[in-house]
């Protein structure tokens, strides 16, 4: 389901969201709305509300939306719900394009906070190339969450936190998971030391669950032993071996299914 995302709302007097610049530009020249057409908004605050394109200004590039009929909460077909677990995205830095592709597929399958971690098999051009994406003047990465939104339909924020070492992001994930309630995985080309995914993945109530995925060239033996001391479970899939882009949308997959399986399955005992 197709949805437009806003992510700062502004109204006028007559309580109509006012829709400018680029955005005036996605719904007037992409999606082509004309006055009187209904469309999805995804607002601030997580809700998706049926709204009408009211007025549209052209001189002004201005474009007034205004509720119609009921939001998502009372409306059973909006399907697209807020998950009860956090999802967490850590990833070693790959070349840009792979980069652009994971952050797009991670936020269609609603991960919550992408980390982009330096790892020692991290190429340092592709490192360099990730921090300029991540200062504030580049929105290319904003750009692309937000398409993804507006395409998956996704509820779910999804924030790109920046570049952190593994000792930063070891730091990070176990400061976040204090609290009961928490997952997270490695995945591991090597099998020493590690566990199949379904052994790893277990408990009801996770709040939330992290992923580690490496770049091109992996993830090392030391960094994977400083990972398991912060919590993670290293794992590995027994299936072929898998580029890093893969690997991400295959493992969040995988973590969400299992995640999902335990919740039905206490539900059903």
């Amino acid at each position: 389901m197709r949805q437009f995302v806003v992510e700062n709302e502004k109204t006028d007097l007559n309580n109509c969201l006012v829709v400018e610049g680029k955005k005036f530009k996605y719904l007037n020249s992409v999606l082509r709305v004309q006055a009187g057409d209904m469309i999805q908004v995804r607002l601030a605050n997580g809700i998706l509300q049926p709204m009408t394109v009211c007025k549209i200004d052209t001189s002004a590039k201005k474009i007034l939306l205004q509720n119609a009929g009921s939001d998502e909460s009372s409306t059973p077909e909006f399907s697209c719900k807020i998950p009860e677990t956090e999802y967490y995205l850590f990833q070693f830095i790959p070349k840009s394009p792979k980069l652009d592709l994971i952050v797009r597929q991670a936020c269609e399958c609603g991960v919550k906070n992408i980390i982009l971690v330096d790892g020692e098999f991290c190429q340092k051009g592709n490192v360099e190339s990730a921090k300029k994406r991540c200062c504030s003047s580049d929105e290319r990465f904003a750009r692309i969450i937000t398409e993804a939104r507006e395409q998956s339909g996704s509820p779910v924020e999804t924030n790109v936190l920046g570049i952190m070492s593994v000792d930063e992001a070891c730091s990070f994930w176990e400061k976040e998971s204090e609290e009961s309630g928490s997952i997270g995985i490695v995945m591991y080309e090597c099998t020493a030391g590690t566990v199949a995914v379904k052994d790893a993945v277990y408990g009801d109530g996770i709040k939330k669950a992290a992923l580690v995925v490496g770049a091109e060239g992996g993830i090392s033996k030391a960094e994977v032993e400083a990972l398991s001391s912060a919590g993670f479970m290293p794992v590995h899939f027994e299936t072929n071996i898998l580029r890093c882009e893969t690997a991400s949308l295959y493992g969040t997959a995988a973590l969400q299914v299992l995640l999902s399986g335990e919740k039905n399955g206490s539900e059903k005992n």
